[in-house]
């Protein structure tokens, strides 16, 4: 009789590999923060701006009646809010690569020019009713360049952000000034001398950053350069994370 064959081992290539259970997907942290960093920024970025305009209108209406304590303590906790919200735009921006933010300051940076023409015209207006001191001539430049001063900064926080759109209003009411500034003076009865320093300087102050904003010179760019240097390390390593990824 034939003796029956024992089955033959099974050798490696014919072993079944054990099923492996579906591998999880990770959370996207960096997307996470991204959307964090956003919100916390735009938070701390609306507050400011709220509060600065409750400040512009409160020294409108002769808010500079209190102590300049008072004063410094509300410039200081609006610059601070507003430092902290631009830090974290710039960190939302240019680290976790957030690209709805730009749009959101784009949209801030017009409605900060509504506000600073609205405030020009103001001004504009109290120059040349003459009602007012030394003290609140000094108080509206100041908020002029406060209001120029966000502007700025929201500039900065946008890469290849062109400006020069922006100083087209601000020309035009310059004119404007200009033209209220020869009414007062040349067709008004009794105009107070001393007053037209101050429509002088404001006039000068405005004409010539609009100015500088229009021609596009390349004024800011020693500011745009140093925010964009302290990312440009930390943009770079997470170009090389995500390539090894």
């Amino acid at each position: 009789m034939t003796k029956l064959q024992e089955p033959l081992p099974k050798v490696p290539p014919f072993i079944t590999p054990p099923v492996k259970p579906p591998r999880k997907k990770n959370v996207d942290v960096r997307g996470l923060l991204s959307i964090i960093t956003m919100l916390v920024s735009m938070a701390a970025l609306t507050l400011s701006m709220l509060g600065a305009t409750r400040f512009v209108i409160d020294v409108f209406d002769d808010g500079l009646a209190g102590s300049l304590d008072g004063l410094l303590v509300k410039l200081v906790v609006l610059g601070f809010s507003f430092f902290f919200g631009w830090v974290g735009g710039l960190v939302s921006i240019r680290i976790f690569g957030n690209l709805v933010y730009p749009i959101v300051i784009q949209i801030y940076a017009w409605v900060c020019l509504f506000a600073v023409s609205v405030l020009y015209i103001k001004i504009i207006q109290k120059l040349y009713m003459q009602k007012y001191d030394t003290l609140h001539f000094w108080a509206y430049l100041l908020m002029l360049l406060g209001g120029l001063f966000v502007l700025i900064c929201l500039h900065l926080m946008m890469e290849d952000h062109d400006l020069r759109p922006f100083a087209i209003p601000l020309l035009v009411i310059s004119v404007l000034q200009l033209c209220a500034i020869i009414i007062r003076y040349v067709f008004e009865a009794d105009p107070n001398g001393w007053k037209l320093f101050g429509d002088f300087t404001i006039f000068g102050v405005m004409i010539s950053i609009s100015a500088l904003m229009l021609m596009h010179i390349g004024i800011l760019s020693p500011l745009r350069e140093w925010v964009n240097g302290l990312f440009a390390t930390r943009e770079n390593s997470n170009h090389h994370g995500n390539s090894e990824e």
